[in-house]
């Protein structure tokens, strides 16, 4: 997306958002729980990776990063809600009110599979670049981007 806006190619921008940020949200969506599923097969079926139906820390990151994008670049107004829908969830199961920070690792239901903040595959990245870049694109939207 951010290669569209720099080439100025509204079509590229559509293919982009298209089928790279709204179609796997509606496709990876968990109507029943809430969340993002880790890992989705095409048709709708469980993938072989044992971890398929977990919810992850890092795509609620990305997801709310593309879909703000999303809204500055178009207004579209659903970019807007779908950023709030993943927002709230993140909020809501991800992160350890009392001792800061947000476990990466819920299941199904979105409840706490592995109570470590860190590890192999999480680090400090994914967390603080979405909130510092959530931040920036919404001071940018408000009119209080410096």
């Amino acid at each position: 997306m951010q290669h569209a806006k720099e080439t100025n190619n509204e079509e590229l921008m559509r293919i982009a958002f298209e089928h790279f940020v709204e179609n796997p949200f509606k496709y990876g969506w968990d109507k029943a729980n809430g969340g993002l599923l880790y890992f989705m097969d095409v048709n709708g079926y469980s993938p072989t990776q044992l971890e398929w139906n977990m919810k992850l820390w890092w795509p609620h990151c990305e997801a709310m990063i593309a879909f703000l994008i999303g809204y500055y670049e178009t207004r579209n107004i659903d970019c807007l809600d779908s950023f709030e829908k993943v927002f709230e969830y993140s909020w809501k199961h991800f992160v350890d009110i009392d001792h800061g920070e947000w476990y990466g690792y819920l299941n199904q239901k979105g409840e706490v599979n592995m109570d470590f903040k860190g590890g192999p595959f999480k680090g400090c990245f994914h967390v603080p670049r979405a909130l510092f870049m959530c931040e920036k694109l919404l001071a940018k939207l408000t009119g209080h981007y410096q």
